[in-house]
C-alpha cells in the first residue's frame, strides 16, 4: 500500500447493554444506640476500652445481621429448688407418719418397783390443834368472841362490831382513814368499852384485822401509829410488850385541856398478833400509869 493511501481509523468500542433488572439500592446501617444496654466488643473485665475504627464497623455491621439474644430470668431455678424441699419435706412427713400409724403399738416394760399396798377405806381423822397452835382459830374465828372481858366491879359501856365508816370516825380525818383501809383489804373490826373507878376512868379495846393477802399492811399501820404516838406531848415515854415485836405502851404525860371539859388524862397500848392489831386507851381524870395500860393489853393478847 503506497503512502497515499488512506487508513481508516479504529472503530469505537461497543457500549454495554441496560440490565433488564435495576440493582437494589444501597442500604445504610442504623446506627447503635448506647441505651439499649449492649457493650461495645472492645469493653471487658478491665473497662471500657475505645475499640479501633474498624471494629466499630466490624460491630455494627454484626449487629445488622445477628439479632442480640434475649437476657434470661434469674429466680427460677432457686425457686424451683426450694418448692422440692418443701414438697419433700412434707410428702415424707406424711409418708412417715403413715407408716407409724399402721404400726401395732409396742407395750411398756412392766415396773421394776413393788406395788404400794393401798390401805382400804377412809384413813384415820388428825388431831385437832390445840388453840395455842392453830392459828386459823384466831384469825378466822368469831372476832368479838376474841375481845378481853369487862373486868369485875366495872360498868361495860359496849362490845359490838364495827364498820369501817364507823372505824375511821376514830381518826382525825375519818374520809382520808376511810380511803385508805378500803384500798388496803380491811376485813373487820370489833370493840368493848366499860367505866370504873367511880366513873372516872374509861377503858376502850379495839380489834382490827387486815386480809393482808396481796402484801402485809398490819405491821407497817402499827409502825405508823407507833411514830405518831411517840410524838404526842401528852404521852410520856414508850414500854416495850414482853412477848411481842412490835408492841408498846404509852402512859399519861400531861393533861389534855378542850373548852368545855375537865382536864383529861390519856394513855394508850398498841400490839400486834399476825394480821391482828389490838389498841387499848385509858381515858381518865387522874394521871394513868403505863403499868395500867400494859396489864389490858396483855391479857387482850392471851386470848390472842
Amino acid at each position: 500500500m503506497s503512502q497515499d493511501t488512506p487508513v481508516p481509523a479504529a472503530a469505537p468500542p461497543p457500549l454495554p447493554e441496560p440490565p433488564l433488572i435495576p440493582p437494589p439500592p444501597p442500604v445504610t446501617p442504623a446506627p447503635v444506640s448506647p441505651a439499649q444496654g449492649e457493650s461495645s466488643p472492645a469493653a471487658g473485665a478491665f473497662g471500657d476500652i475505645p475499640a479501633a475504627p474498624g471494629e466499630v464497623d466490624g460491630a455494627a455491621a454484626s449487629d445488622e445481621t445477628v439479632p442480640a439474644a434475649p437476657r434470661r430470668r434469674r429466680g427460677r431455678t432457686t425457686l424451683l429448688i426450694a418448692c422440692a424441699a418443701v414438697l419433700g419435706v412434707l410428702g415424707g412427713g406424711g409418708l412417715g407418719y403413715r407408716i407409724q400409724q399402721q404400726r401395732t403399738p409396742t407395750p411398756l416394760p412392766p415396773l421394776t418397783g413393788t406395788v404400794l399396798a393401798q390401805p382400804k377405806g377412809a384413813g384415820v381423822a388428825p388431831k385437832p390443834l390445840p388453840a395455842s397452835q392453830d392459828r386459823a382459830a384466831v384469825f378466822d374465828s368469831n372476832l368479838l368472841a376474841q375481845l378481853v372481858p369487862t373486868p369485875e366491879g366495872a360498868k361495860e359501856d359496849d362490845r359490838d362490831w364495827e364498820s369501817l365508816a364507823d372505824y375511821a370516825e376514830n381518826f382525825t380525818k375519818p374520809d382520808g382513814a376511810f380511803m385508805e383501809f378500803a384500798a388496803n383489804d380491811f376485813r373487820r373490826a370489833a370493840t368493848a368499852s366499860w367505866t370504873q373507878s367511880g366513873h372516872d376512868t374509861e377503858v376502850s379495846v379495839e380489834l382490827v384485822q387486815f386480809r393482808d393477802e396481796a402484801a402485809p399492811y398490819a405491821p407497817g399501820e402499827i409502825s405508823s401509829w407507833t411514830t405518831f404516838d411517840d410524838d404526842d406531848e401528852h404521852l410520856g415515854d414508850s414500854h416495850d410488850v414482853p412477848g411481842t415485836m412490835d408492841g408498846k405502851v404509852w402512859g399519861s404525860a400531861k393533861a389534855e385541856h378542850k373548852s368545855g371539859y375537865l382536864p383529861m388524862y390519856y394513855a394508850t397500848g398498841l400490839a400486834r398478833v399476825g394480821n391482828v392489831i389490838a389498841e387499848v386507851d385509858v381515858n381518865s381524870l387522874k394521871p394513868v400509869k403505863a403499868s395500867t395500860v400494859m396489864s389490858v393489853l396483855t391479857k387482850q393478847l392471851e386470848r390472842l
